[in-house]
């Protein structure tokens, strides 16, 4: 409705009228809100009465342990149930639809821990009864004569008392004077096989009673939860009365305060409605002057300033969307820039790698293959210079066939082969290939035990490149001493592994172009290692990053899906 402003006026002397009204109107629904919860309130107190019911035939069955207890219990506990399932889903979802999913879940757990304790109890019988046989033939064993010299009427006696009050009070002192008895048994086995299915048969009481104690200890912690469960609803629902019963008096007094003030306030806040569009839109056209184009003007009032309003609104519209479009075309023009200079530089690096790797290949090959043989031929009638010469030729010219190797690799990236590879398989191997290193005995090495359950699809030959380049960057980043520390976790469709070692850590700059090619904080190396790395893990559409603190150590990231179409 298209409101003039004469209409104003005629509203805003109907507000008073209006206040009294909503104050009513809120009144009575809270109080059929209050109404309601204490409805709730009721079905919380009588589930906490069936709870506590339910808590008492536990306690006598637990003390009795045989079926007509567990009958009434069983009885209880059914009740119980029905009584839960009964509640409607409107019930549950204004109540807590968690809560009594979690209620409903322990109901069920308790229900089931009922029946596997009272099965038990039926297993523990039978147990004691064995115990209770075999005791019997040690005492007969024993009055006559057959048995081992080191066996006495006195000690059998005794073993049998400690067996009883094992089975009465079930307490640690127990537990270990017939644990102790039964050991010095054990220690006659070998003269005494009637002995044996006495020791098995107490043995077989240890563990079920333990079991029952575990299944006792469980089914209360369960009756506990229930407890607190049905008390915290209760409470909750009572709250929630008290709060409602406040916020109706509060909406009261409010409508009362403001039917009470409204009348002076009619004519002031008439005269500023009248007034405010104008004002409002002379201040917005004051800041979009200033450059803030998502600055709209407030079409609040349907009157005369309402056609001005809105055909201001429409002209910001078009003038943001040509504003926006200007600067995402921008943004794509640089970012399209960037990768084309990355890609040009990558490029030319390439290139530039592959004919110097080509170039000094085969004298290389030269050098080394004579230094070798020069090596292999000089015998001890020659100088010492002359040998230590030729093995800092042969030594240096496998460091150049190393940083050709680097070059070559760099320059080839070949594709990726992807098949199914067993993570732990290729981590461990990647690490007995620097057995020789200098540093690789003296720094510790662990492997999470999860990762031999992890199958990635990748190229092994790819990916064991990246954990040597890696490992060999952390193993000379830490001199020899330390940890080197690979965790392997999968969640959902991704494998993340975690290199982590001790070694004196990286500063931010270093991290920064730690990936670039040729970049290097070493004396030695081409610095190709990690950019290698980085190429590997962008070819399985993976990711990886790093964290650093100087003098604490570094972790590389790699995050690979397990799977590629």
């Amino acid at each position: 409705m298209r409101l003039k402003i004469w209409h104003k006026m005629i509203i805003g002397i109907s507000i008073p009228s209006l206040i009294v009204i909503l104050g009513g109107l809120l009144a009575y629904e809270y109080l059929n809100d209050v109404k309601k919860r204490q409805g709730f309130v009721q079905l919380a107190d009588r589930l906490t009465e069936q709870v506590l019911e339910v808590r008492r035939n536990e306690k006598n069955f637990l003390l009795h342990k045989d079926a007509v207890y567990y009958k009434f219990f069983q009885e209880a506990a059914d009740s119980f149930n029905n009584s839960v399932n009964d509640i409607s889903a409107e019930t549950t979802e204004e109540i807590g639809k968690e809560d009594f999913l979690q209620f409903r879940q322990a109901a069920q757990t308790y229900s089931r821990l009922i029946y596997d304790l009272y099965v038990h109890y039926q297993k523990e019988t039978d147990i004691v009864e064995k115990v209770r046989e075999e005791g019997r033939k040690l005492e007969t064993l024993v009055a006559t004569g057959r048995h081992a010299e080191e066996l006495s009427t006195s000690f059998i006696l005794h073993l049998r008392l400690l067996e009883k009050n094992y089975m009465l009070f079930r307490d640690k002192s127990s537990f270990n004077n017939l644990d102790a008895a039964v050991l010095q048994i054990k220690n006659l086995a070998p003269s005494c096989i009637e002995c044996a299915p006495y020791v098995k048969a107490v043995g077989n009481l240890f563990v079920v009673n333990k079991k029952s104690d575990s299944l006792i200890n469980e089914l209360q912690i369960v009756g506990s939860n229930l407890e607190e469960i049905v008390n915290k609803v209760s409470e909750r629902e009572r709250q929630k009365v008290n709060s409602f019963v406040a916020l109706t008096q509060h909406y009261l007094l409010m409508a009362l305060a403001m039917l009470c003030i409204s009348g002076p306030l009619i004519i002031y806040k008439t005269s500023a409605y009248i007034v405010a569009p104008i004002i409002r839109l002379a201040e917005i056209t004051r800041k979009i002057s200033e450059g803030d184009l998502k600055l709209r003007a407030p079409i609040r009032e349907h009157d005369e300033t309402y056609l001005l309003a809105e055909s201001f609104n429409t002209m910001l519209d078009h003038l943001q969307l040509t504003h926006e479009s200007l600067e995402k075309s921008l943004d794509l023009l640089r970012e399209k820039q960037e990768q084309l200079v990355e890609a040009k530089k990558l490029a030319s690096i390439g290139t530039l790698a592959s004919g110097v790797a080509h170039e000094l290949n085969n004298p290389l090959n030269n050098i080394y293959t004579t230094a070798q043989r020069l090596i292999k031929k000089s015998g001890e009638e020659c100088p010492v210079y002359i040998k230590t010469g030729l093995a800092d030729i042969f030594g240096q010219s496998m460091r150049v066939k190393k940083i050709v190797g680097d070059l070559l690799e760099f320059a080839r990236g070949r594709e990726p082969q992807f098949r199914a590879v067993n993570l732990k398989d290729l981590i461990t191997g990647a690490h007995k290939q620097l057995a020789n290193s200098v540093y690789a005995e003296t720094v510790g090495f662990t492997l999470n035990s999860s990762a031999g359950d992890i199958i990635v699809n990748a190229d092994p030959e790819q990916l064991e490149q990246v954990f040597i380049n890696l490992f060999n960057n952390a193993i000379e980043a830490m001199s020899g001493e330390g940890s080197l520390s690979v965790e392997a976790l999968q969640k959902n469709d991704l494998v993340t592994i975690k290199v982590t070692d001790t070694g004196k850590g990286m500063s931010r700059e270093t991290i920064e172009k730690i990936f670039e090619p040729f970049f290097t904080t070493k004396d030695k190396g081409t610095g190709l290692g990690l950019a290698i790395v980085f190429n590997i893990i962008q070819k399985h559409y993976g990711h990886i990053s790093v964290e650093s603190d100087e003098g604490r150590g570094t972790t590389f990231t790699i995050t690979l899906p397990k799977e590629i179409t």
